[in-house]
């Protein structure tokens, strides 16, 4: 058996994309490592992707001059300290240490 690296199928998670909302987010091996993608078969035109794996919960931190304005991203699974944060990088609770 060769210890090269193999071609996996890529595991859907039920977390909805939140740029097309019809397909559902997917783990894929790049060329990097693991990255999380909106389905191609469900719209393949959706070039929507992650870097850490989606959490399903939509960011609830107050961005804006209205009250009830919110970011509204992703979050992601984080690390050993941060639990979770969000995927926008101009959130300031992406790093929710620094807050």
């Amino acid at each position: 058996m060769s210890e090269g690296k193999a071609v996996e199928q890529s595991v859907v998670t039920d977390v909805k994309c939140p740029l097309c909302k019809k397909g559902f987010m997917a783990a894929t091996q790049g060329r990097y490592g693991l990255y999380y993608t909106c389905n191609a078969d469900a719209t393949p035109k959706c070039r929507f992707n992650l870097s850490a794996k989606p959490t399903g919960k939509i960011c609830s931190y107050k961005r804006g001059a209205t009250p009830d304005a919110t970011c509204g991203a992703l979050m992601v699974e984080g690390t050993k300290t941060i639990p979770e944060r969000c995927s926008d990088k101009a959130c300031p609770n992406r790093n929710p240490h620094k807050l």
